[in-house]
């Protein structure tokens, strides 16, 4: 019983061993297929997160390398448009220097099409370019490609035909900057892996253009040579590969080359054909992973080991911590993206490639566009309104050509739809697969506040080129507009000096030189108000003018020029009745001699410069419209110009323009003033047959100066007109009838004697012949020999349009009454008739000091004036008027001078303001502080060349009586002097 109770029991154990064993084995079986089913999960997640990891990498590095292309070419566009507008070689040098400075580049390249190329410093040279250079520059597209120079590494560059021109006699058709491939790695070397990460931007055909390789591969030149040299990779496999590069894929792959395992990363770059690819060794990316197989396998074996229950217990229990840590991480993660999207301006969505319902809407939606999540879940057409497109669902259309892997970019406008504000959305749409179903993600991030910086930026900076430039060129051709006052000032003075003893001439001279310093004076007050015409705190001030006088002085001003360059010169009046006006002289004469400046500079010699003025009935009672046209036969100008003659320093480019000196002021001056005075002004021009102007402005009229009432001498008596121009006949034939002639005209001077001697015949002889000088047949002076050979000693009257006096002295011996001046008033046709019949003296009044008005003698003025010369002219005509005179160097020694005078040894004081040591302003309140009251209270006026109103404002402030502008005008000095000592 014993033997076969332990027989039993001995086979029980062994069966019971036999079971464990068993259960060992099939414990253990289970835990390694487990085991190998979980390594294999971890390698595929490994592999995926790896790649989703590195294609981020990568991505970010094209990146770097599309925003690098951006900004150089965008730097290339920039700097073309200044070199359009620059000539100067030095000025062309010191901008490229400091642009290479501000982006970095290497070296830069002006290129003709065929790669020869020129540096700034004049070195010259050959650019081995890689593409087809000369055709993509011929049809105008950037490039940037590799190039190699002699002695040189290889170089990335970036070109741009966008400007071309001649610098230092070499004729370019591009300009390009270069980088060593050295810079460009730099740009896309890749932190996260310690600096392990090697990159490549190769052509579809393997070419490298920047390499970032192994340094025991040497320098690489095609990406594929380096596969089938240091990988294991068949060349079917490599010849799939440069297709997938062709057709612009983005993908991954594992490659070994030279016995290690790499993550091959490619996709396709924004620039040109490229393709951007991304090497990192397995073991790197890795290696966090790798340590978690390790750990995980040498638990397992020990567990395997000890006891499989525990094992298989822990494994369980291990799973449910990570998986609750998993957990934990998508729910802290899950809260944080919240959060950060709730505070970024991007939106984000992920749609079910099936069915286009939104799986995720990022919290930030309806801040962004105005859409509510729970809108794009329930109706996923709203999206429709972000996308253009015809389809009921157009995101559907362009979402279903994007291939896993695979992402589109684009930018659109949207209109918020709760606040209609305009918006600008960069929309990036890519496809990825979750769990096995593919999912559709878009990012729409805002650039609207990009978009307004950039453009204030760019608003800013072509704002400040622009003010530099204008700089520039404004004080390189001040000269223009002073010269012509100028012109006439030394032109007048040689001729005074050369006839200094024909008193006469020398005082129409004199008469001439005050009238054009007048217009320079003028000139530099516009100068210095050149501000306030831009801001346009200008003010008009109105004054009695006589437009005859403007015409007159415009005439005289421009005579030398129009004389230097042979042009012909016709100034008519038509229909004017009303001849004083009110308005602003000093820019009325600027607008028509800004007018008459241009039509002379772009007027070729033995052109003709026409100015005529004719009236209208004015649109307000009181107030008449005045239409002045300058027109010339000139070069013209071309209708794109037009668009833009009126804006600030513009000026036509052309060759025969280039060469044409001007501020490109004038026309936007002009303008200006128009416009203030109320006026209109156009502008009618074709290239080759010249340029019209035509201004129309209403004027106030003078009333009382409106002299239109007939002259009792010569009311009924019969005048003839000669003159070849037609409007002229008519225009001075209506002026007689107004002062009560009758009146006939001629075209012809052959004609004209034919006439007179008729109305000898006849009995009704003419008593006046108003003849132009210059007649197609026969001039003005031979028509009078003639009409005088009659035996007629009717009054006759030259008109002319030039100066008269190289002719006078024949004229009047050929029996020439008088000289009537074009363009031809009402006021002109009175005064002359009236001479030509002995009313009035032909002789011009001299020139004189004004009338004193009262006896100064007695009266002293201390002079306060630091310059010598002006003391000595302020003095010379004080004595003339018989005031003594007291002189002070400045505004110290005029404080001393009074203190210590009594009272009643100065009348007044003249005090400049500008001084050494002490200026007036300080002066007259140091007198104003004295202590004896009648010292204190003397009149002080101020004299100075500071005319602007606040100086006024600041004299007056300071305690002084009055104000006189510099340079000083006699009638202006008498006047003030007469007003402040009447009562003395």
């Amino acid at each position: 019983m014993n033997i076969k109770k332990h027989k039993t029991n001995r086979k029980k154990t062994i069966m019971r061993k036999r079971f464990r064993l068993a259960a060992f084995i099939a414990a253990f079986l289970a835990i390694a297929l487990t085991v190998s089913q979980y390594f294999k999960f971890v390698s595929e997640t490994v592999y995926e997160e790896s790649v989703s990891h590195l294609t981020e990498v990568f991505h970010q590095s094209d990146n770097m390398l599309r925003e690098l292309a951006n900004k150089n070419l965008t730097y290339l566009h920039m700097w073309g448009e200044y070199l359009k507008d620059t000539s100067s070689e030095d000025e062309i040098r010191d901008y490229i220097e400091k642009a290479q400075e501000d982006a970095g580049f290497l070296y830069f390249y002006f290129l003709s099409a065929d790669g020869d190329y020129k540096m700034v410093s004049g070195e010259a040279g050959y650019l081995g370019l890689q593409e087809n250079f000369e055709n993509k520059i011929q049809q105008g597209n950037d490039v940037i490609t590799n190039a190699v120079v002699p002695g040189k590494s290889q170089m990335l560059v970036f070109v741009s035909p966008k400007a071309h021109g001649t610098y230092q006699d070499f004729e370019y058709d591009a300009i390009a900057i270069a980088y060593e491939n050295a810079d460009i790695v730099n740009v896309l070397d890749i932190s996260a892996f310690n600096g392990n990460a090697k990159s490549y931007v190769v052509h579809p055909d393997g070419r490298v253009v920047v390499d970032h390789s192994l340094e025991s591969w040497g320098t690489a030149y095609n990406f594929l040579g380096v596969l089938r040299e240091h990988s294991d990779m068949s060349e079917k496999e490599i010849l799939e590969l440069s297709e997938k590069f062709k057709e612009g894929h983005t993908d991954a792959m594992l490659v070994n080359l030279d016995g290690s395992n790499y993550y091959l990363v490619y996709e396709k770059s924004d620039i040109q054909d490229w393709v951007f690819l991304g090497l990192v060794k397995a073991d790197i990316v890795n290696a966090s992973m790798n340590s978690l197989q390790l750990s995980t396998l040498l638990l397992v074996g020990a567990v395997v080991f000890c006891i499989a229950a525990f094992l298989i217990s822990l494994i369980v229990q291990k799973g449910r911590i990570n998986l609750k840590k998993k957990d934990t991480e998508i729910l802290y993660r899950d809260e944080l993206f919240q959060k950060l999207s709730m505070n970024v301006d991007d939106v984000f969505l992920m749609l079910d490639a099936k069915t286009y319902k939104a799986d995720y809407v990022s919290p930030n939606v309806e801040k962004l566009l105005g859409i509510t999540a729970e809108q794009i879940r329930k109706d996923i057409c709203i999206l429709g309104k972000l996308h253009s497109g015809t389809s009921e669902a157009p995101e559907k259309s362009y979402l279903e050509r994007i291939q896993v892997h695979e992402q589109q970019e684009g930018d659109f406008e949207y209109v918020h739809q709760k606040t209609g504000e305009q918006r600008w959305f960069h929309n990036v749409a890519m496809c990825s697969e979750v769990n096995g179903k593919k999912k559709y993600i878009l990012v729409m991030s805002d650039r609207t506040s990009d978009r307004k910086m950039n453009q204030a930026l760019s608003e800013a900076v072509r704002a400040a080129e622009t003010a530099s430039r204008a700089k520039s060129t404004f004080l390189s051709n001040m000269s223009h507009d002073i010269r012509t006052p100028m012109n006439a000032i030394i032109g007048f003075t040689t001729l005074a000096v050369s006839n200094i003893d024909n008193q006469k001439r020398v005082r129409d001279y004199l008469g001439k030189i005050l009238s054009s310093s007048n217009h320079l004076l003028s000139l530099i007050n516009d100068i210095l108000d050149m501000s306030r015409i831009e801001s346009g705190r200008i003010q008009l001030e109105e004054t009695e003018v006589s437009l005859s006088d403007v015409l007159h002085d415009l005439k005289t001003i421009i005579s030398g020029q129009i004389h230097a360059k042979q042009l012909e010169l016709y100034m008519d009046a038509m229909d004017v009745t009303n001849e004083d006006v009110y308005c602003d002289k000093t820019r009325l004469n600027q607008v028509l001699l800004n007018l008459l400046s241009n039509a002379v500079k772009f007027t070729p010699a033995g052109g003709t410069i026409s100015v005529r003025l004719k009236q209208y009935p004015g649109t307000r009672k009181g107030s008449e419209l005045y239409e002045i046209r300058v027109k010339d036969n000139g070069i013209g100008m071309s209708q794109e110009f037009v668009q833009k003659i009126f804006s600030p320093f513009e000026r036509e480019r052309t060759s025969t323009v280039s060469r044409t000196q001007g501020t490109g002021l004038g026309m936007a001056i002009t303008k200006n003033i128009v416009n203030m005075m109320g006026g209109t002004i156009e502008v009618q021009t074709e290239q080759g047959k010249g340029t019209e102007f035509i201004v129309c402005l209403p004027f106030r009229i003078q009333p009382e100066h409106h002299h239109t009432e007939k002259i009792a001498e010569l009311e009924g008596l019969k005048a003839l007109v000669v003159d070849d121009d037609f409007n002229t006949c008519d225009s001075v034939t209506k002026m007689l009838v107004k002062v009560g002639m009758r009146s006939e005209w001629t075209l012809s001077g052959k004609e004209a004697v034919l006439r007179a001697r008729q109305s000898l015949e006849l009995g009704d002889a003419f008593h006046a012949y108003i003849i132009d000088w210059r007649l197609p047949d026969m001039n003005g002076i031979e028509v009078t020999r003639q009409i005088r050979s009659l035996g007629d000693d009717t009054p006759i009257i030259i008109l002319t349009a030039y100066d008269w006096s190289d002719i006078e002295a024949e004229a009047r011996a050929a029996g020439v009454t008088a000289f009537c001046a074009k363009p031809l008033f009402m006021s002109d046709i009175r005064e002359t008739l009236m001479t030509a019949i002995g009313r009035m003296q032909a002789e011009a009044e001299e020139a004189v000091l004004p009338a004193a008005g009262s006896d100064f003698r007695g009266r002293c003025i201390l002079l306060v004036e630091d310059n010598e010369l002006n003391s000595e002219i302020a003095v010379e005509i004080l004595k003339e008027y018989g005031f003594l005179v007291d002189t002070a160097e400045n505004g110290a020694e005029a404080v001393e001078k009074v203190k210590n005078s009594a009272p009643g040894d100065y009348d007044l004081v003249l005090m400049d303001v500008q001084m050494p040591v002490m200026n007036g302003y300080e002066a007259t309140k140091q007198i104003r502080a004295l202590d004896e009251p009648a010292l204190a209270k003397i009149t002080i006026l101020a004299m100075t060349a500071n005319a602007f109103d606040e100086d006024r404002k600041r004299a007056l402030e300071c305690g002084m009586n009055g104000f006189l502008s510099k340079p000083i005008v006699i009638e202006e000095l008498i006047c003030a002097l007469q007003n402040n000592l009447k009562n003395l």
